[in-house]
């Protein structure tokens, strides 16, 4: 087939997809260069197939754009185009930042970087490409990426730190940080799609106080990076040879577990017994050891142990501590080690999730508000303790974060900067503002005030030595304040609940709605949009007493200062009757928007009174997440059920309405013909199964939906043998 005809063929296949012409016309003009150029000679094979096949949403989603350089670099779906990963995509983006930093820091100024790397490997689990077909990102490692990072760093004379060939272990991101603070060096990348799906993978860049930028630094980098069009590279082994790649030395890491133990709070006995799970990341190159530095025994669940980029043996290889069902199975070896916690860290290391149980050994999922709260009480707590509280220590956070710990701050005669944007980079700028200037907007300070600063998608940054969130030093203060409480006879649970019952108990819900692709980007744009041009003026029942979008300029923010900032100021917030707030944004790295709510409860008398308050909180703040996502979904034309949204929220939107049009009514068919038949409830749940297979998710995954819909029958009068019988073929989703 010539060139032609696979653009008219690709033409065509395009016309009925609902994306702007402009956008089209970008994905033709971009598949033919990559069609027809020798650059992108390995590629055309695989493009080759994908045109026969006839693949026209995955051919225009990889083509109408560049995968755009936003959040510190770029992230997504390995693949084939200019808008997945692969050697080309990253390879601009290296040559960007060089070009970024010799114009920050002149010509002749002797740059360094360092570079980190995670664990992934591309196995295309997706089944998008031809198995038959040589494919240059099949198998595609992290560690592939990151010794290309470091030819072209080489190649243009910039010094890049890495880990030696031979080495068999990683650098998780907060340990990055502190290499590029330690080796003094102007930048960092860390190779990695943190949490993401196995075939994803991304280039995260950094600035030299080990933070990523923020706005206009980041919009200047990504400006230099969208002009790149020649990349200069030099063989890995003769970048050696001329001292330009370099080789981290074990001291130096071992400063990073040296500076995080020190953070101890808990030097004592008892010693609370930890079960651990590195998600098969790289945890165990820092959770593990800073814990065992302290005094920590650290059980490790062996399958999960191994760096492994399939996720293979982690709960529907969705390695993120923030959803429950990924922990489950080391909370299930918590509880036969006798464990006083449970934590558990995604696969860069940046994060922590945490489970324990109760006095009566029920286990409990802390959220991660509830972990930053947590951590908080212990600082503050041992700081007064010791004698060595600041006069007016503070305390940072992002605004979608709990105002919980603005009270918790507040009962220390602290300071709480409370209003910033989603991402632990404007942490880290707050860090550098009382560091450099001794002040934060109208927040006077120095660096020895800061007590810690965390967001809610559990990452909390305590180490003075580190600018981005580690899972290590959260890991330490949530160990230590086990321990307390285990001295005292108490959990976990008892520390979160005596927080509550003092200043009220914050229901903070979040609903993802994942909305993948060119056409899911559109509608997000559009959702954001139409609430700007016409916001509720009340939600769930509750009246809007206050709408704030944070692109305007009259705001804390002031005015627009880049693209880039633009895009990180797309948050609408708004302040209901009674002291809740609703929030809502894209996110940052992956194909979702975000909704907020947050809604609170007066201080409770005892603890009977403060569990009639956490249900009517939970089930108010249920009700408002609710009708606000599927009011927020029809102004992009998707209608939800509520047993839809039940769906765990890391289903996209578009399975979500399959399982709701095609899924839900045949079964409950399917169930009716089999008691008119008098059918046993086997062949009903492999009927079931093999519908939600279709759905292209883990069946289990849609269980809590599932559940939902037959209430919603119950309610409607379904008959109880119809029920019954599909109760009973829910067994075959779980297995």
């Amino acid at each position: 087939m010539d060139l032609a005809t696979m653009l008219e063929k690709a033409r065509n296949g395009f016309a009925p997809i609902p994306l702007s012409d402009e956008q089209k016309s970008q994905a033709l003009a971009h598949l033919e260069r990559w069609l027809s150029e020798e650059t992108f000679a390995s590629y055309q094979p695989q493009l080759h197939y994908l045109i026969e096949k006839g693949a026209w949403s995955l051919l225009l989603d990889s083509f109408y754009q560049v995968i755009p350089f936003g959040t510190g670099g770029r992230r997504g779906a390995v693949g084939v185009g200019p808008n997945r990963m692969n050697p080309y995509t990253l390879a601009t983006s290296v040559q960007g930042h060089v070009q970024y930093l010799r114009k920050i820091f002149g010509e002749e100024t002797a740059l360094r970087v360092v570079i980190a790397y995670d664990v992934r490997r591309f196995l295309d689990l997706r089944g998008l490409y031809d198995a038959s077909q040589s494919n240059p990102v099949l198998g595609l490692s992290s560690r592939d990426l990151c010794d290309l990072a470091a030819s072209i760093y080489a190649a243009n004379g910039v010094e890049a730190f890495v880990l030696p060939p031979e080495d068999t272990t990683y650098i998780s991101t907060p340990e990055l940080s502190f290499l590029i603070r330690s080796y003094k060096a102007q930048g960092g990348l860390n190779v990695s799609a943190s949490h993401n799906h196995p075939d994803d993978n991304g280039g995260k860049f950094y600035n030299q106080q080990g933070a990523q930028p923020i706005a206009p630094d980041d919009q200047e980098m990504s400006d230099l990076v969208e002009k790149v069009r020649e990349v200069h590279t030099l063989p890995f082994a003769e970048g050696v040879q001329k001292g330009l790649i370099q080789f981290i030395t074990d001291e130096k890491r071992q400063g990073y577990i040296d500076s995080n133990a020190a953070l101890c709070t808990w030097t004592q006995e008892p010693k609370a017994l930890v079960a651990y799970s590195p998600m098969n990341g790289v945890g165990s190159t820092s959770v593990t050891p800073v814990l065992e530095k302290a005094g920590y025994t650290v059980k490790m669940l062996a399958s999960q142990v191994p760096f492994d980029g399939s996720f293979e043996h982690v709960r529907y290889r969705v390695p993120n501590p923030e959803v429950r069902t990924s922990m489950s199975d080391v909370v299930a070896f918590g509880k036969e080690v006798g464990a006083d916690l449970v934590m558990a860290s995604d696969p860069d290391a940046d994060r922590i999730g945490l489970v324990a149980p109760n006095k009566e050994g029920e286990w409990r999922f802390f959220t991660g508000n509830e972990i930053g709260v947590l951590i908080a009480a212990q600082l503050l707590h041992t700081l007064q303790a010791q004698g060595t509280l600041p006069k007016s220590p503070i305390i940072v956070k992002t605004e979608v974060t709990t105002e919980l710990l603005r009270r918790v701050t507040e009962k220390y005669n602290g300071r709480c900067i409370g209003h910033l944007l989603v991402g632990c980079k404007f942490i880290a700028d707050v860090m550098h503002h009382l560091e450099t200037e001794g002040t934060f907007l109208d927040v006077s300070g120095s660096l020895d005030d800061f007590v810690m600063g965390t967001e809610e998608s559990h990452g909390v940054l305590i180490s003075k030595d580190i600018r981005d969130k580690d899972a290590a030093g959260a890991a330490l203060i949530l160990a230590d304040l086990a321990s307390r409480m285990k001295a005292e006879g108490r959990t976990l649970v008892d520390a979160i609940e005596d927080i509550y019952q003092e200043h009220g108990y914050h229901s903070n819900g979040q609903v993802s709605m994942v909305m993948e692709g060119a056409i899911g980007l559109a509608r997000i744009r559009n959702m954001q949009s139409a609430l700007r041009q016409d916001p509720p003026k009340s939600i769930g029942g509750v009246a809007v007493t206050r709408f704030f979008d944070h692109w305007s300029e009259e705001g804390v923010f002031g005015s627009i200062r880049s693209t880039t900032d633009q895009s990180a100021r797309n948050v609408l917030v708004f302040h209901l009757e009674g002291g809740t707030r609703v929030v809502l944004r894209p996110s940052g790295t992956e194909p979702k928007a975000k909704l907020y709510i947050e809604v609170v409860s007066e201080p409770a008398k005892d603890r009977e009174d403060l569990y009639k308050k956490i249900a009517e909180t939970e089930a108010r703040a249920k009700q408002i997440g609710t009708v606000f996502a599927q009011e927020v979904l029809r102004k992009v034309g998707v209608e939800l059920p509520d047993y839809a949204l039940a769906i765990a929220d890391i289903v996209s939107i578009d399975s979500k309405e399959r399982f709701a049009k095609e899924v839900v009514g045949a079964w409950r068919e399917r169930a009716q013909q089999s008691v008119a038949n008098n059918q046993d409830s086997s062949e009903l749940g492999t009927f079931l199964k093999e519908k939600l297979a279709s759905l292209g998710r883990a069946p289990a995954m849609f269980v809590d939906g599932l559940h939902a819909y037959l209430k919603t029958l119950s309610a409607e009068g379904e008959k109880e043998e119809v029920l019954d019988k599909m109760r009973a073929s829910l067994s075959a989703v779980n297995a």
